[in-house]
C-alpha cells in the first residue's frame, strides 16, 4: 500500500501577516486560487486513495484543515501537541500508519510546495517509489536553477543507483544553507541539487534507521505502539528533542538514494517567491488586490483590503491585511519572522 505523509507543522512566519496562527500559509492560497495543503494534496490523488492521505499538524490547527479538506476524515489528521520538527513528526506518523501495512509505502510531502510540473512529479515519484521497495531511504534532490542561499543542497555521488531517464545517485553529503559564494559554486561543479525535504521509504526501513541512529527516540515511539493515547503521545514530545530528519537519519544513513528532480519546485519560503511564480508588470512589480501608484518599481504589493497607493519606490515587500500592514525591504524579506517575535515580546498577540 501507498501512504502519503503530509507535513503541515509550519506557521509561515516569514508570510506574515497573511499567515497568522490560526491560519498559517499552508491552509491559505498565497500561489494559486487554492490553499497550498490542498493543492498538495490534488498534486498525488492519481497516485492513491483519499483515506491513504495522513496529515501531521499541530493539534489546534484541525478544525482549520477539515475546513480546507472537507472531505479529510478526522482520524487522517495525526495531532502533534507541539513541534518539535521532522525526525519526531515522521516516526509518529510511521508508527501511527505501519499498522495498515508494515512493509507499506511511505510518502513524506511537505504542505507548502509549488511543483506546477504535476505529470513530471508523478513520473518522478514513481522512480522514488520503485527505489524505496529496494530498502533505499529516498529523497528528491531537485536540478539547481540559480545559486540559491535559501535552500539545502545533496552532495551526489558518481555512483548511480538507477540510471535512465531519471537517474538515482547514492549521496555523498547533505550541506547547510550555504552563502552565495559557496551556493555558487555548488551550482557550477554538477554535482549538488537542492535538498526538497521531500522523502519514500517503506514504513519499516525509516523505522529500522530509527532504531539504528535515533535509539532513544525509536524507543519513544515504541511506548507509543504499544500504548497509542495522547497522554503518551504528549509525553513524548515533551521529552524528545528538536531534530530535523536530515539531520537525525539522512545525513547518517549509508542506504539513502536520491533521485534527481528535474521539474520546476519552489518551497515558497518567503513574499519573495512570488516573484519567481506570479507574472509581473511592465515595471516589475508583482501585484494582487487594489494598488495604484507611480515609479513604482521592483516591487511586491498585495492588498486584502482597501487600496495602496505608492510614489517613488522601489525593491520594497507592501501586504496589507484587514487590520495588519507589511512594509519591508525586499532584501530583507527572510526576517519577517522577527516582526511576529516583537508582537509576541509586546503583548500583541492579537495580530498573530
Amino acid at each position: 500500500m501507498f501512504f502519503a505523509i503530509i507535513l503541515a507543522g509550519g506557521r509561515g512566519e516569514r508570510f506574515w501577516p497573511k499567515s497568522t496562527r490560526r491560519n498559517p500559509k499552508q491552509l491559505i492560497p498565497i500561489i494559486g486560487e487554492t490553499s497550498m495543503i490542498s493543492t498538495t494534496c490534488k498534486r498525488i490523488f492519481p497516485m492513491l486513495k483519499e483515506d491513504n492521505i495522513f496529515i501531521v499538524a499541530p493539534k489546534d490547527l484541525q478544525d482549520s484543515i477539515l475546513k480546507t479538506l472537507p472531505w479529510m476524515r478526522g482520524k487522517n489528521i495525526l495531532k502533534e501537541p507541539m513541534g518539535k520538527n521532522t525526525a519526531l513528526a515522521i516516526g509518529y506518523a510511521a508508527v501511527s500508519i505501519e499498522r495498515y501495512d508494515k512493509d507499506g509505502i511511505m510518502i513524506v510531502l511537505p504542505a507548502d510546495h509549488f511543483i506546477p510540473d504535476e505529470k513530471k512529479f508523478l513520473n518522478t515519484l514513481k522512480v522514488a517509489i520503485d527505489v524505496a521497495k529496494k530498502g533505499y531511504l529516498v529523497t528528491f534532490g531537485v536540478v539547481p536553477l540559480r545559486p540559491e542561499t535559501g535552500y539545502g543542497y545533496i552532495e551526489v555521488n558518481a555512483e548511480v543507483i538507477e540510471t535512465g531517464k531519471t537517474p538515482v545517485y547514492r549521496s555523498n553529503a547533505f550541506k547547510e544553507k550555504p552563502n552565495l559564494r559557496l551556493a555558487q559554486r555548488f551550482v557550477k561543479s554538477g554535482k549538488y541539487l537542492w535538498n526538497s525535504g521531500m522523502f519514500v521509504w517503506k514504513i519499516s526501513t525509516i523505522m529500522d534507521a530509527f532504531a539504528q541512529y535515533m535509539p532513544e527516540l525509536y524507543e519513544r515511539l515504541e511506548k507509543f505502539r504499544r500504548s497509542p493515547t495522547p497522554e503518551v503521545l504528549n509525553r513524548i514530545y515533551k521529552a524528545s528533542p528538536h531534530i530535523s530528519i536530515d539531520y537525525g537519519i539522512m545525513e547518517r544513513a549509508k542506504n539513502v538514494a536520491v533521485v534527481r528532480a528535474d521539474f520546476m519546485w519552489d518551497d515558497v519560503g518567503s513574499w519573495l517567491a512570488l516573484e519567481r511564480m506570479k507574472k509581473k508588470d511592465k515595471n516589475g512589480n508583482v501585484i494582487n488586490g487594489g494598488f495604484i501608484g507611480t515609479d513604482t518599481k521592483d516591487s511586491i504589493i498585495l492588498s486584502d483590503s482597501g487600496l495602496i497607493a505608492t510614489i517613488g519606490v522601489d525593491n520594497l515587500i507592501i501586504v496589507r491585511t484587514k487590520n495588519t500592514t507589511l512594509v519591508c525591504k525586499k532584501s530583507m524579506a527572510q526576517e519577517v519572522r522577527k516582526i511576529v517575535s516583537l508582537l509576541e515580546t509586546n503583548g500583541l498577540e492579537k495580530y498573530l
